[in-house]
């Protein structure tokens, strides 16, 4: 059988581009058949040989000839199998629980090579939906960990781990391909796993609501939402629990190593001599290049695991959560709140120091804790992995689509502040520079690294500007945090085009005149704001604007020429004052 299906897997080769049409053409059509059949074997050993040849025949084929990506022949392979409905029982072989008995990690990696296929991706994607791939591939995700430790004695152990870590990448690979399609992020969100899954108490809450409604004879609302509340599964929380786990990485690995060294040594350009993993220029992506030049359009990654490093066997779940964000029951679960009930460290939490009055009110003692799954998303923006900021990142810009949630976002959350940081660099601020701006941008001087990847800047800078064109008063706040200082000086060293016209646009927000308002109101605004927050601070009950309020007042350049600050090499880069 396997010398079989390897004379299989050279006839394909030679078969498929052959120019003569005729005889070659039916001879690889049966071949391929013949294929399925082994594919679809009872036996264990014919389904992993089928599953290794029909790897090699996706693998072998594909030649990267030009920058058009893949040449003829992977894209004849693909069509070819997808056409006879391969993907049903790669599914089955896939969720193999041992894998190096059943072949599930080279049907993973052929599943993966079919779904970021440029030309069969999309019909692939479909199929792998209606084979149920979803619920199979989160039950490998989810699965247990191997439990025997890694040493270096143990050759097993090591050979468990790099299996499971293999497998377990490969699935997640395929959860972000199938969430693309709202079809497939709606089966992630809400149908994945039995009911047995649900929370007792969810089930009881909602069969309660369902009876109150039979009893006053209402109908609901909106029947997908009822629908969706009763299917609910925990399935997306606990892979995110994984996702946030930082035991499950490989951290001796050298492939962490060298993205951590990559990343550290980063000052927004590309470093000489090392890795290419963080060169993604746009200008050189076809994707972004004849991309929809609307801002609001965020096109979902296709993820292609083939040929890279599984040390971080979750990296790809930050796409997940990225492409279902996109859908609003997506964000609703990322924003909800989670309440603990309980107090921090068995005392009263206390009230965070504030720079407004209205803060103060917001920030009164509570007796029991909330957060949500999206701040503890926040520091994956900060990982020395690329998959996972640029998920993080795509992610947080997808929730800035939330009109209902600015206020929570910028006073509760602070996103404005977690987006900032990632394009805050080594520049010395002057001291006009750092009236009312939050000490957390400076404080580290040099050593403060720049996001070096420009799709992350991309997805940041358009998150910012979402929060500035969604009204006047998330304007006025993101004004008062000094929100300009960080992008005009992050747009002074941008070497991207797209990104620099993005932060244009979020300057002209900035430094226009709302209506009603004097020119050039939001400087001094920003230091009165805080000086009355220093006054609060000492104890002050109150301060009024008209007493002339003055601490850390801006130097006489300054003063006289409406907060700006004079810079070498800087007279009105934005051609806007």
């Amino acid at each position: 059988s396997t010398l079989f299906l390897s004379s299989t897997m050279d006839t394909i080769d030679e078969s498929t581009p052959s120019t003569s049409p005729s005889e070659p053409i039916g001879e690889t059509q049966t071949i391929y058949r013949d294929l399925l059949t082994f594919l679809r074997s009872p036996r264990p050993d014919l389904r992993k040989a089928a599953a290794e040849a029909t790897l090699a025949t996706l693998v072998s084929s594909t030649s990267l000839s030009s920058d058009d990506g893949p040449s003829g022949n992977n894209r004849e392979a693909a069509r070819q199998l997808t056409s006879h409905d391969v993907i049903p029982p790669l599914c089955k072989i896939a969720s193999a629980l041992s894998p190096d008995d059943h072949g599930s990690i080279e049907a993973l990696a052929a599943l993966n090579v079919l779904c970021s296929d440029d030309s069969m991706g999309n019909q692939c994607v479909l199929d792998f939906l209606e084979a149920r791939g979803v619920g199979r591939m989160l039950e490998i995700a989810l699965s247990s960990p191997p439990s025997t430790p890694v040493t270096q004695e143990n050759e097993n152990s090591k050979k468990e781990w790099k299996s499971w870590r293999q497998q377990v990448n490969y699935a997640c690979a395929l959860l972000a391909n199938a969430t693309r399609t709202e079809k497939g992020a709606v089966e992630f969100i809400g149908r994945a796993f039995p009911e047995e899954a649900i929370p007792s108490s969810m089930v009881k809450r909602d069969r309660g609501l369902e009876e109150e409604e039979e009893e006053k004879g209402d109908e609901p609302h909106n029947k997908n939402e009822s629908l969706f509340k009763k299917e609910i599964k925990p399935t997306a929380t606990l892979l995110l629990s994984r996702f946030l786990n930082p035991a499950l990485i490989d951290t001796t690995s050298p492939a962490y190593q060298a993205s951590l060294k990559t990343f550290r040594n980063s000052n927004g350009a590309k470093p000489d001599n090392e890795f290419d993993e963080y060169d993604s220029d746009l200008e050189n992506d076809g994707k972004h290049k004849d991309a929809d030049k609307n801002y609001q359009d965020l096109q979902p990654q296709k993820v292609e695991p083939m040929g890279e490093e599984y040390y971080d066997p979750y990296q790809h779940v930050a796409a997940v959560i990225m492409n279902i964000t996109q859908l609003e029951m997506g964000r609703d679960f990322l924003m909800k709140l989670i309440h603990s009930g309980k107090k921090q460290n068995g005392q009263q939490q206390q009230p965070k120091p504030s720079l407004t009055a209205q803060d103060d009110s917001n920030n009164a003692n509570s007796k029991e804790t909330s957060t949500s799954h999206l701040q503890s998303l926040l520091p994956q923006l900060t990982s020395p992995n690329l998959h996972r900021r640029q998920g993080t990142a795509g992610t947080l810009k997808n929730c800035c689509f939330s009109q209902d949630s600015l206020w929570w976002l910028l006073h509760v959350v602070h996103i404005d502040k977690t987006l900032l940081m990632t394009l805050a660099g080594p520049e010395e601020l002057t001291i006009d520079e750092k009236i009312g701006l939050d000490p957390d941008y400076w404080l580290l001087g040099p050593q403060k690294v720049r996001e070096p990847d420009a799709l992350v800047r991309l997805y940041v800078v358009e998150a910012l500007l979402l929060l500035l064109a969604s009204g006047r008063r998330a304007r006025e706040t993101l004004r008062e945090r000094r929100m300009y200082v960080i992008i005009k000086l992050a747009d002074m060293v941008e070497e991207n085009e797209e990104v620099s016209e993005r932060m244009l646009e979020c300057v002209q927000y900035l430094r226009r005149d709302e209506e009603g308002e004097e020119e050039g109101s939001s400087d001094r605004r920003a230091y009165e704001r805080y000086a009355r927050g220093m006054m609060a601070s000492m104890g002050v009950k109150s301060v009024d604007a008209d007493d002339g309020i003055k601490a850390l007042p801006p130097s006489e350049n300054s003063a006289t020429d409406g907060g700006k600050v004079e810079r070498v090499g800087d007279d009105d880069y934005d051609n806007i004052d």
